[in-house]
């Protein structure tokens, strides 16, 4: 039973998405603001967290900040704001998705299933295992385990970050559309912004270090461009 954390201030919204997810087969864990969440991602290791960023006692975006230094837990922000800069904060901090207030419930849950299918489910996918150079470094991927390593360290990665390296080094050399990665690998359900594709690139690449590992094809996407080995 996938385990979610919903942290919402609104008690209408709390209880909908509670319901809803339970409904689903969801053990969900409930939270009105801040207080104490962190302490519950520690103990308790959800499989996912909903997360409001306006809260009473807080600020989401802080706290997804805090839960980034110890967890890559996937998150969801679920909030009013809806301008560009802060979907791009919120996609910074490691975020996995954005959903805006109002919002379908069902869409949340269609969201968040699809979330926790390429974050837990690793191994549906065609492509197993890959080593590559560049520049004197060493990447390796290894998709049944959900593990890379860059040097034989291993990459801290978000949910999105995982699937977008997989997808491009699994397609070395192959040009692909920015509509592509955020429709293949972040699997959004309507058009969203390629922004988005965009920061999490960016976050990529400050992952992965000085060796230049993905390229930008300007107006059109991206490219990985290691040697295989």
């Amino acid at each position: 039973m996938p385990r979610v954390l919903v942290v919402e201030d609104h008690d209408f919204i709390r209880e909908g998405i509670r319901e809803y997810f339970q409904l689903e087969e969801f053990e969900v864990t409930e939270f009105s603001g801040a207080a104490g969440v962190l302490e519950s991602v520690r103990r308790d290791e959800p499989d996912l967290i909903i997360l409001d960023v306006m809260l009473p006692d807080g600020n989401g975006f802080m706290l997804a900040r805090d839960i980034r230094a110890f967890s890559d837990v996937p998150i969801i922000f679920l909030t009013a704001k809806e301008s560009e800069s802060d979907r791009v904060t919120g996609f910074e901090i490691g975020c996995d998705d954005y959903v805006v207030k109002p919002f379908s419930t069902k869409e949340l849950m269609m969201r968040s299933r699809a979330l926790l299918k390429r974050t837990h489910d690793p191994g549906t996918r065609t492509h197993d295992h890959g080593r590559w150079s560049c520049d004197k470094t060493r990447l390796e991927i290894d998709v049944p385990s959900h593990k890379a390593t860059l040097n034989g360290r291993p990459l801290s990665l978000t949910g999105s970050e995982w699937e977008i390296l997989r997808y491009l080094a699994l397609r070395n050399g192959k040009v692909v559309a920015r509509e592509v990665i955020l429709t293949d690998c972040l699997e959004y359900l309507h058009e969203g912004p390629t922004r988005t594709v965009d920061t999490h690139v960016a976050n990529l690449r400050a992952k992965l270090g000085e060796a230049d590992w993905i390229e930008t094809v300007r107006g059109y996407g991206y490219r990985f461009r290691g040697d295989p080995t």
